[in-house]
């Protein structure tokens, strides 16, 4: 049966400003949370710090010597002992997903160099397979979003370029087969995916932060549609911590448009809204 968060999200702390920064830290922000909901629906929301040790482990493993992502979920001394050959079979793997067991299996069982590409790539294929499998309905579905987002931004980009893609494409459903093969302006897909026409305008972009804000408002729309007869859930829960972390890569990015979508992401919290007209996305019209 599912749970409800009245309180937690009734009293979701006021996310003030200061110049250049948001007032409250994803580590206090997971640590509310952890203090409010069911520890199996927080696994849940867990799995969207996933990605951040994807690149904890990346770092690790290719010894890129980056500063450690605190924002991952384990911690980094654990990181460094599944990265390392001689500590692997020491680490708990238990704590691990299956797809993180398999890469870790396959990585440390080679006798060739690692490939950086490779690993990338078989994480985030093991990442959506997890997320396409979640029990949660709003995980699988923004799960479903982001793999046709990043395929079709990688169709795109074959496109443009003239290079071969063909390799580089997650997941094997009709959709995904039609953003490999066919060659229509939206992959023949409008019918199948009512946000495809905005998503291949937004790619003809030519500025690169204005695509990738507008790519972030779609994902915000898409999680506004997700979520409009959800109150209190854990769905709500969720797209809201993906809305926090679009939130705060943008202050790092702009500090004006993080301003500019933490009031959306303020105002969501205290009832339904419409984006104000310079956020909306055309449906394949120029303006």
């Amino acid at each position: 049966m599912a749970r409800s968060y009245y309180c937690l999200i009734a009293g979701l702390p006021d996310l003030g400003l200061d110049e250049s920064k948001l007032s409250i830290t994803l580590s206090a922000y997971k640590e509310l949370l952890a203090d409010s909901l069911h520890p199996k629906d927080m696994e849940k929301v867990n799995v969207l710090f996933f990605p951040f040790d994807h690149l904890n482990i990346i770092n690790k493993l290719h010894k890129q010597d980056k500063p450690f992502d605190e924002r991952g979920f384990y911690a980094e001394t654990y990181v460094e002992e599944l990265c390392n050959r001689l500590t692997y079979e020491l680490a708990d793997g238990a704590k691990l997903p299956t797809y993180l067991r398999s890469f870790f299996s396959t990585i440390h069982q080679q006798s060739d160099e690692v490939s950086l590409i490779n690993d990338e790539y078989q994480l985030a294929k093991g990442y959506f397979e997890l997320l396409l499998n979640a029990d949660n309905k709003l995980l699988k579905a923004y799960a479903g979003f982001e793999q046709t987002l990043r395929n079709s931004v990688i169709a795109l980009n074959g496109r443009r370029f003239d290079i071969d893609v063909e390799n580089e494409f997650i997941g094997d459903d009709e959709v995904t087969q039609a953003i490999k093969k066919n060659k229509a302006r939206d992959f023949g897909l409008n019918a199948e995916v009512p946000y495809i026409e905005k998503l291949v305008y937004i790619y003809e972009s030519n500025s690169v932060l204005d695509r990738e804000m507008k790519l972030d408002l779609l994902r915000w729309e898409f999680l506004e549609e997700l979520t409009v007869f959800e109150y209190f859930s854990l769905e709500k829960v969720l797209a809201f911590t993906i809305k926090l972390l679009i939130v705060e890569r943008w202050f790092k990015l702009d500090v004006e448009k993080g301003q500019q979508l933490l009031t959306l992401l303020l105002q969501d919290l205290k009832s339904g809204y419409d984006f104000p007209e310079e956020f909306k996305i055309g449906h394949g019209k120029k303006n």
